[in-house]
C-alpha cells in the first residue's frame, strides 16, 4: 500500500472492509440510494431527494473534492461492492449556524480563517465536519466507526487541518455513540434546522449536540489496526 502521507486527496482508500470512493457525479444513484432509505430520510424531515436532486448533490461534492480537497465518501464494502452508506468529512461553511462553533472551539485566530479558494463555497479553512449515514441493513456492525475512524485519519494525517467536529441532534443516541467510540469529546450544542424528538417535522432551533476533537489530541492508534491499514489509498 501507498503511504497515505503521500497519497492524492481524491484517490479511493480503503479500510479493512470498506472502499472508500470520493463522490462525484458518477456516484449519484448510490448518494439517491443511501438517502432514499426510510432509517436515513427520517433524519432529513423525512425527505427522500429525486434522482435530479441526488445528481446536483453528487455534483457539488465533486467540486468540492477538485476545488477544496475533500468532501463525503461513498463506502462500498470491499467484497461485495454493495453500497453501505455514505461518510466521511467536508469544510464547513462560514455562515451564522456554523458560527455558532466557534465558542466550542479554542480562541485561536485559525478558527475563523476561510478557505482561499471559494468556490464551491466559502469555508472554513482549519476545521471540518465528520459524519455518516448508514443504509439500515449495515447498521450495528461497526460500519459507522470505520468510516468516522479513517475520517480522522485524512483529516489529521493527511489534510493536517486543527480540528473536526461532528454535529447530530441531540437525540440521535446512535451517532453520538460514535463520536465518542471514535474519541471524539462532547463540547457542547448548538441550535439549528433538524428534527426535535417527538416532533414530525424539522424545526428552526433543534438542539444539536457537539463533539470536536483537536489535532493536538488525535490519538493515532484509535484508527483501529494501524494507520496505513486504516487509511491507504488504491494499490497503484
Amino acid at each position: 500500500m501507498e503511504d497515505p502521507l503521500l497519497a492524492d486527496v481524491g484517490d479511493s482508500r480503503y479500510t479493512m472492509r470498506l472502499r472508500l470512493e470520493p463522490i462525484g457525479p458518477a456516484n449519484a444513484s448510490d448518494l439517491w440510494l443511501v438517502h432514499n432509505d426510510d432509517e436515513v430520510s427520517r433524519w432529513y424531515d423525512n425527505a427522500k431527494p429525486s434522482f435530479e436532486e441526488a445528481e446536483q448533490r453528487a455534483k457539488f461534492m465533486g467540486d468540492s473534492w477538485r476545488f477544496h480537497g475533500v468532501h463525503k465518501w461513498i463506502a462500498y464494502d470491499r467484497v461485495s461492492g454493495e453500497v453501505v452508506g455514505r461518510g466521511g468529512l467536508s469544510r464547513t461553511p462560514v455562515d451564522d449556524d456554523w458560527g455558532q462553533i466557534y465558542a466550542l472551539l479554542p480562541a485561536e485566530p485559525w478558527v475563523r480563517v476561510a478557505h482561499e479558494i471559494r468556490r464551491p463555497s466559502i469555508a472554513h479553512a482549519n476545521w471540518l465536519e465528520i459524519g455518516w449515514a448508514l443504509r439500515r441493513e449495515f447498521w450495528g456492525h461497526g460500519y459507522a466507526s470505520e468510516i468516522g475512524r479513517a475520517g480522522l485519519a485524512f483529516a489529521f494525517d493527511v489534510l493536517g487541518v486543527q480540528a473536526v467536529v461532528s454535529c447530530t441532534v441531540c437525540h440521535n443516541v446512535r451517532s453520538r455513540a460514535v463520536m465518542e467510540r471514535i474519541g471524539m469529546r462532547y463540547a457542547g450544542e448548538i441550535r439549528s434546522r433538524g428534527m426535535i424528538e417527538g416532533v414530525e417535522e424539522e424545526q428552526d432551533d433543534a438542539p444539536f449536540a457537539v463533539c470536536v476533537l483537536l489535532r493536538r489530541d488525535w490519538d493515532r492508534s484509535s484508527a483501529g489496526l494501524g494507520f496505513g491499514q486504516a487509511l491507504a489509498s488504491v494499490p497503484r
